[in-house]
């Protein structure tokens, strides 16, 4: 296997850890709470990212799981909250 290979396969397998990672997250959390605490979602993938980024001093070496879990969380907060969100708007 080239170092190509090697690095394009590292990068998919963070992005999917990243996805899995916030997905068991907000399940966990919409499973527990009886409405969705959104903004401690948001919290927990942000501070693991930023943990992350201080432990790593490479600067390239998570950019990918790092992305991943800010869009991620982003993106479950939204599809957890859809029907509190159409609330606001009527």
């Amino acid at each position: 296997m080239t170092s190509h290979i090697k690095s394009e396969l590292s990068l998919l397998s963070e992005l999917f850890l990243s996805i899995l990672l916030t997905a068991c997250i907000a399940i966990y959390l919409y499973k527990t709470f009886e409405t969705f605490p959104w903004l401690p979602f948001i919290g927990i993938p942000i501070g693991l990212a930023i943990m992350v980024a201080c432990w790593e001093r490479k600067k390239h070496s998570w950019s990918m799981f790092i992305t991943g879990l800010i869009v991620s969380s982003i993106v479950w907060s939204i599809v957890f909250n859809w029907s509190s969100l159409l609330g606001i708007f009527h």
